[in-house]
């Protein structure tokens, strides 16, 4: 089988892999492009390679973007635009887009060139994290918004927003132990809204410091609540 054979077999099953389709014309263009970084292209310009992923990640990060957006606005219904606008960044983030394209093997299907090759360029948060938007874009220009919408819920927001709040609670646990030699103290203060779309409300004391969270879930409460009280503790 030649390498161009190869290639696109991996690239079909990979689409399959993470859900998607990111075709053109019977093959994986789309896909391949997104997962092309611009030092292979330096490098093999002379054999006609043209593409590399930048337009694609231009894409894929505004469609990001906007599905965060519109994710956070619906699940979190009575919260400020303070509030949603620090959860966005912190769903967007370099760190966070890295991390979801580490865990959906992103990393053995990009071509690099060969200096970004030797200098483990495919475990580079920050190419990563690009290899992430143009994936997504790849998925826009196939197969519309909608597609690409639930494609980075499915693989990115709701994973994302799990570590955030173990991050949080772990933080708050590790700094209330070490400074006040107490582990922090949860309690919920009640609950709002409809049967179907209940806001938790929780209350966490760690030192004389209290942090207060709402949130859809009991779990999702505390977080915001530990996160409340880390900002609060500096």
């Amino acid at each position: 089988m030649s390498e161009g054979l190869a290639r696109r077999k991996a690239l079909r099953e990979l689409g399959r892999r993470l859900g998607i389709r990111a075709t053109a014309s019977g093959d994986c263009a789309l896909l391949d492009r997104a997962l092309t970084h611009g030092s292979f292209v330096f490098e093999q310009r002379a054999k006609g390679h043209q593409l590399s992923n930048e337009r694609l990640e231009f894409l894929g990060d505004s469609v990001i973007g906007l599905a965060a957006a519109a994710w956070l606005h619906d699940r979190y219904p009575d919260e400020p635009e303070g509030r949603l606008s620090r959860r966005r960044q912190q769903l967007v983030s370099g760190a966070a887009l890295a991390r979801s394209a580490a865990q959906l093997g992103l990393s053995a299907a990009l071509r690099l060139g060969k200096g970004e090759t030797r200098g483990a360029g495919a475990h580079r948060p920050s190419i990563l994290a690009d290899a992430f938007e143009a994936v997504v874009g790849a998925v826009f220009v196939c197969e519309g918004y909608n597609a690409a919408a639930r494609f980075v819920q499915r693989v990115h927001l709701s994973q994302t927003e799990s570590v955030a709040r173990a991050d949080a609670r772990t933080a708050l646990q590790e700094l209330s132990q070490a400074r006040f030699k107490a582990a922090p103290r949860y309690e919920f203060a009640g609950e709002t809204g409809p049967p179907h779309a209940r806001v938790f409300v929780a209350r966490v004391s760690a030192g004389s410091v209290v942090g207060t969270g709402r949130g859809p879930t009991k779990k999702t409460a505390q977080a915001e609540a530990a996160a409340d009280a880390l900002r609060k503790l500096g």
